[in-house]
């Protein structure tokens, strides 16, 4: 059956945003969507989700491991974001997509930070971008053998995002207001 994506006939009335919301989802190739607060139980629940997901797509194990290892290290940062801060519901509260594209998947987030906070993880993702390889597996080796610092870690699970993706890490900071940006981060792995 051919979806008639134009026809605003049915968009009358009290229940007219879950269709324009559907359509949208098909026309963007959104494979998962979430909008809340991140917990360690969200996290193994998601990763079921994408598991069934990535095997009814046919998606070969290497993708599926590089997809999987990238949504962890996305969902840590943000959930490691929501439990060092005192913030309100709204401000805990984060977004996922993943994106299925012709050549692979975009795992994107989305979490207020603290705007103290912005000008570090800004210099820390450049930092991770100039590198190559080689060098953020060098790199990953020295922040494990120095001592454990809540910026070593973040480090880690972003240089995790990079290696597993062998993409640079797209990023952007939207601010809110005087206290807060929105984080944005997008990660694409390429299907093998």
């Amino acid at each position: 059956m051919m979806l008639n994506t134009n026809d605003s006939s049915r968009m009358n009335g009290p229940l007219q945003f879950s269709y324009p919301c559907f359509i949208d989802m098909l026309s963007n190739n959104l494979v998962f969507m979430y909008r809340g607060v991140v917990t360690s139980d969200l996290v193994t629940y998601v990763l079921q989700i994408m598991e069934e997901k990535l095997e009814e797509d046919k998606v070969s194990k290497k993708t599926s491991k590089k997809v999987f290892n990238v949504m962890i290290e996305c969902l840590r940062n943000v959930y490691s974001d929501g439990i060092n801060q005192e913030l309100s519901e709204i401000e805990s509260t984060a977004i996922l997509l993943v994106k299925s594209e012709d050549d692979g998947y975009l795992v994107s987030t989305g979490n207020y930070i603290k705007n103290t906070e912005v000008e570090l993880l800004k210099n820390r993702l450049d930092k991770i971008n100039q590198m190559d390889g080689e060098k953020l597996k060098v790199y990953y080796q020295e922040l494990l053998a120095s001592p454990v610092t809540e910026k070593g870690i973040t480090s880690l699970g972003m240089i995790d995002i990079a290696r597993k993706s062998k993409q640079k890490i797209a990023y952007q900071f939207q601010t809110v207001n005087e206290f807060f940006t929105f984080f944005t981060l997008e990660a694409k792995v390429v299907r093998k």
